[in-house]
């Protein structure tokens, strides 16, 4: 058997197992599901997965085949609302878990993460999604995918949808973060954007580690407030200890403290029991050309990673081969939903 029948039919057999449990992912357990339909909980799902961007009369037709009892568009619908959004969820997670996470680099899990808009229906009622330029606009509506891809294995291994108005990279971030069970040896790897105290701390606190290039120095960056070498290449050891406190000698030690602003998401602070929390890391600034520099900050050990690993490291999001890095992967994903059509 080929691999891709392998993987085909491990998806199936756990579609087939969750439809013994149809209540665990139904919105009315003790109704939905309990009857015999031709679309029943697992040609609903197996349907949905196999949707394209044709119209829904046109899907049903194709996935049944043209036979003269194919279920209606209406009828689908109904079916279609009965699941839970966790259904997916469970079955995205545990499709993973089926397939074993053995290629990694040096021993270390490489993760990316990356974030970009996709339009879906147009729903002017769904003000999370809707964006109209212009009163007399058709407008349109969008969600914001961030993904976290294994770099080695080429696979996603969570996902956070968020309504496109309500995006946060960071926060959602910091989710899968949360929610990885992986080995210590994982390095979270991500771009400008995600350069965060937050998701710096989130990492630190499960025992892992991060690689995030940063805006390069200059004002409004995160490098911009630190004591850096005066030198056009460094890899510099850094010590901060953040507070949301504003004492004097907090004040009279800028280089040793930094304040955190109350608006500033910061999981690991308070103003009572927790008043300090200490982030270890490196900043790291190598020369890409003759006049162009790129800054990473990381917690990864020197021994280990010296500069020119962190260099390779930090390539491997998009150029270990043509479908390896997450650019690419990523852009063949979007590709193949604007393909598609994504339905919701």
């Amino acid at each position: 058997m080929i691999f891709a029948e392998h993987v085909k039919n491990k998806l199936s057999s756990l579609i087939h197992k969750m439809a013994t449990a149809p209540w665990l992912f139904s919105k009315n357990p003790e109704v939905d599901f309990s009857r015999n339909r031709k679309l029943d909980f697992v040609s609903t799902i197996q349907f949905l997965l196999s949707m394209e961007s044709g119209s829904l009369k046109k899907e049903l037709l194709d996935y049944f085949q043209f036979s003269v009892d194919t279920p209606s568009a209406s009828a689908f619908c109904q079916q279609r609302n009965k699941l839970l959004l966790e259904a997916f969820q469970f079955l995205f997670y545990e499709f993973n878990f089926c397939f074993s996470f053995e290629k990694k680099y040096k021993d270390y899990q490489l993760l990316a993460c990356d974030g970009s808009d996709l339009n879906i229906a147009r729903n002017p009622n769904d003000a999370g999604t809707y964006f109209q330029s212009q009163p007399t606009d058709r407008g349109f509506n969008q969600i914001h995918l961030n993904a976290l891809f294994d770099l080695c294995e080429k696979r996603y291994i969570d996902l956070v949808i968020q309504p496109a108005r309500l995006e946060n990279e960071s926060l959602a971030m910091t989710q899968m973060i949360d929610r990885y069970k992986g080995e210590k040896k994982t390095i979270f790897i991500a771009d400008r954007g995600y350069e965060t105290y937050n998701i710096f701390a989130h990492v630190q606190e499960k025992g892992m580690y991060y690689l995030i290039r940063v805006k390069d120095g200059g004002g409004g960056s995160m490098t911009g407030s630190f004591d850096l070498p005066d030198e056009n290449e460094f890899d510099h050891d850094m010590q901060l200890i953040l507070t949301r406190k504003q004492t004097k000698d907090v004040k009279a030690k800028p280089k040793k403290f930094k304040f955190i602003a109350k608006s500033s998401p910061f999981d690991y602070l308070d103003l009572y029991d927790k008043k300090f929390y200490t982030l270890n890391f490196r900043v790291v600034r190598f020369a890409i050309s003759e006049d162009s520099y790129e800054s990473i900050i990381t917690n990864l050990p020197k021994e280990d990673f010296p500069v020119e690993e962190i260099k390779k490291v930090y390539a491997m999001r998009w150029h270990r081969n043509i479908v390896q890095g997450i650019e690419i992967c990523y852009r063949i994903m979007l590709l193949s939903f604007k393909k598609g059509g994504v339905y919701h």
